[in-house]
């Protein structure tokens, strides 16, 4: 998986998904990450803080994204999983 994108699945509503097919000018991609900075910012989490801890995990080989995922749950967790007494290499099998 490259490092720089992830591709997920969205749910839309049947209208929503019409009305992208009629507007291809939009990007759907961007409308998502704006939605997500949005809830990011309601939520407190600095997106630029955030951004930089996962590109620091993902440029050492100890963890890949499905780590980051099972091994935290907010961005108290991530900065933990990142400190020099903390870090386990991952186990893959």
């Amino acid at each position: 998986m490259a490092q720089n994108t992830v591709t997920t699945t969205v749910s839309v509503m049947p209208a929503d998904a019409l009305f992208l097919s009629w507007a291809t000018s939009i990007n759907a991609s961007g409308l998502f990450r704006e939605a997500l900075a949005e809830q990011m910012a309601y939520r407190d989490i600095d997106r630029p803080e955030l951004v930089m801890l996962v590109n620091e995990a993902l440029r050492h080989d100890e963890y890949d994204l499905d780590d980051l995922t099972e091994r935290t749950s907010d961005l108290e967790d991530l900065q933990a999983l990142l400190e020099p007494s903390n870090s386990n290499p991952a186990k893959h099998e």
